[in-house]
């Protein structure tokens, strides 16, 4: 399961995103919750609390890439989990995509209002 939580603040759309990125419904609520967001300049997915990602979901993070792109629109990933992290590194995707802090790094930094912690990621 994966729950999507917006902040939009101007032209950046802020998806803060909980569980699991898996084949099934939870690809499709990634596709649409981007999707909606697709005028904006800048998509960022927040990754910190993604605990498991599969090829289903590499592929749609591919596909919104290219989606995004052509329309252009941004699409960045932010504080990837460990898990994502070491997916994206032997997929050589985290080549393709531009990453924000590892969520490790993050932790450390003081979070701006914009972007409250709002899951005990474990």
């Amino acid at each position: 399961m994966l729950n999507i939580r917006i902040e939009r603040n101007g032209d950046t759309a802020l998806l803060h995103c909980d569980g699991q990125i898996l084949a099934g419904n939870s690809l499709s609520a990634l596709r649409d919750a981007v999707l909606c967001e697709i005028h904006k300049r800048s998509i960022v997915l927040d990754l910190a609390c993604v605990k498991r990602i599969d090829a289903g979901g590499l592929g749609m993070l591919v596909f919104l890439h290219t989606c995004t792109h052509g329309l252009g629109t941004e699409l960045k990933l932010e504080r990837p989990s460990a898990q994502v992290a070491e997916m994206l590194e032997l997929t050589n995707l985290s080549s393709v995509f531009t990453i924000g802090p590892a969520a490790e790094a993050a932790a450390g930094s003081v979070s701006s209002p914009a972007e409250p912690s709002y899951c005990a990621c474990a």
